[in-house]
């Protein structure tokens, strides 16, 4: 009877220490809610997205209170909050303030060029706790043609099992780090891959999104929501959850530069697998279409 006892006591502890950490983000000057935030804790791969209502909620130890947040949002600067100051709590976030660059109308030629055709079987590589993985496309003699995004084309591995929501973002390269900088799409994509769908391709002429001197990253970034979960054990409280889609890898044999980076508890970094023979050569199955 004792031995229950105890057992009941520690398992009441066990249980206690276990919140439900939640809140709000919303656009300052508009008060409307930001869609598919990324806030992770940082230092740990612990993080979640925020909804189609700004809000979010995250089952966690009560010792992550003490840690500090990251917010990673399209068109937002990055934030970081103390964890306690954000639970139960709406945050306003304000916008970047972006000048928009005059257009220039030249002769259409209509030339275009794909950078990375995917050949080569795509598998699967998990990513947990990696909020983004980018693909890093040099500027080169390749594309001197053609200086316009007009497509990029994403392949998925079979592993995704279910209908899922995803967003891609495109950075310019910081001269100093040579890690993702700035945002070159303006505008929030959220997109829907269907079950089964393997291929994903978005159009993005309307944009006139122009290829940096020093080339472009495309990231593929998973949103950690509801919609996404898969294969979680619903009776194991600290199991992990798991998200789709599972973007697909793919080898290039003739790449000689690092194309691999992964957002990691709140910064960029090159990926440490390139370092390894056998995976030195793979990076994500993403292609770019650039046109004049």
């Amino acid at each position: 009877m004792k031995k229950l006892i105890f057992f009941l006591l520690v398992s009441s502890q066990v249980f206690s220490q276990k919140i439900d950490f939640s809140g709000k983000l919303l656009d300052f000057k508009t008060k409307e809610p930001i869609v598919y935030a990324n806030i992770s804790f940082l230092n740990s791969n612990k993080g979640i997205s925020s909804q189609e209502n700004g809000a979010f909620n995250l089952l966690i130890d009560k010792k992550y209170l003490e840690s500090k947040i990251h917010i990673s949002c399209l068109n937002y600067r990055d934030t970081i909050v103390n964890a306690k100051d954000l639970h139960k709590n709406t945050l306003f976030l304000n916008p970047i303030s972006e000048v928009l660059e005059e257009i220039v109308l030249t002769k259409k030629i209509d030339r275009s060029v794909t950078l990375d055709v995917v050949k080569k079987k795509v598998e699967a590589v998990h990513t947990s706790g990696m909020r983004m993985i980018a693909k890093y496309f040099p500027n080169s003699k390749k594309t001197t043609c053609c200086n316009y995004i007009s497509t990029i084309e994403i392949h998925f591995s079979k592993r995704h099992s279910k209908q899922s929501k995803f967003r891609f973002r495109i950075f310019d390269e910081d001269k100093e780090t040579g890690l993702p900088n700035n945002d070159l799409l303006k505008v929030n994509l959220p997109l829907v891959l269907k079950e089964g769908e393997l291929k994903l391709i978005v159009n993005l002429e309307e944009y006139d999104i122009e290829m940096p001197k020093d080339g472009l990253f495309v990231a593929f970034e998973k949103l950690f929501i509801p919609f996404n979960e898969y294969g979680k054990d619903v009776n194991n409280i600290d199991a992990e959850t798991y998200y789709s889609p599972v973007v697909g890898f793919t080898k290039y044999p003739k790449k000689k530069e690092n194309m691999l980076y992964l957002y990691v508890k709140g910064k960029w970094q090159k990926s440490p697998l390139t370092k390894i023979k056998h995976f030195k050569k793979y990076a994500p199955a993403i292609s770019v279409t650039l046109t004049n």
